[in-house]
């Protein structure tokens, strides 16, 4: 065992330098103790086990892909279900990249989410034959993302940083819900529930964050 007096720990190796920060390794004879270079040992061995899973998964993901493309090319070709499969695949790369495992903010987080589940889910209308996304579908999606996003604004500690993008975002849903309910021939219920529901999210978000977007606006502005 020998001892980093810059990093201050002992390391178990037959080098002559320390591994983390390359300076020279003095001999002891002294007690023992290398916690915090197996700690990091550890860490990278955790971080190589990651990569080989993410590997495995993605040459899963395209056997997969080949094999339900090769069987819906040979079997069923009045009826393509293969797409409906890796969209399925990208859906959960998706989920599990982009949302579960990533530190990215929660609204880039929610907005992978709403992609690929809208584009899972215009895939399924297309092999059924029948219209249902528009009509029943996509303001179920509006209404539940407007409200994750309304909970991450009252419970999360970086609300503060996160106000005012969510209030754009709220803006843009209650513009999408009044265009389907003004001018696309829909069921239209759900779509006056939603722009309901946004515009009173709207209003809360005004009432009791004003403080908060208007020097996160400003922030951002740099005004």
């Amino acid at each position: 065992m020998k001892y980093c007096k810059h990093c201050k720990l002992y390391v178990d190796s037959s080098e002559n330098y320390c591994p983390l920060c390359y300076n020279y390794l003095e001999e002891s004879e002294g007690e023992k103790s290398g916690f915090e270079y197996y700690l990091r040992r550890d860490g990278r061995r955790r971080a190589a086990g990651d990569h080989f899973l993410l590997k495995l998964f993605l040459y899963l993901s395209i056997c997969i892909s080949v094999v339900c493309f090769t069987v819906n090319s040979f079997t069923e070709r009045h009826m393509l279900w293969s797409p409906v499969v890796f969209l399925s695949i990208l859906y959960l790369w998706i989920l599990i990249g982009h949302t579960i495992l990533s530190s990215r903010s929660p609204f880039e987080k929610i907005f992978f989410q709403l992609v690929g589940l809208i584009l899972l889910l215009i895939a399924l209308e297309r092999i059924s034959m029948s219209a249902w996304f528009l009509d029943y579908v996509l303001p179920s999606i509006l209404l539940a993302a407007v409200t994750v996003m309304a909970f991450i604004s009252l419970i999360s500690k970086k609300k503060a940083s996160l106000i005012s993008t969510f209030f754009v975002y709220y803006i843009l849903m209650e513009i999408v819900s009044l265009v389907f309910l003004l001018f696309v021939d829909v069921y239209r219920m759900l779509y006056l529930i939603c722009a309901v529901y946004n515009g009173l999210v709207l209003l809360g978000t005004l009432l009791f964050g004003y403080k908060i977007l208007k020097a996160d606006i400003a922030k951002k502005a740099h005004l």
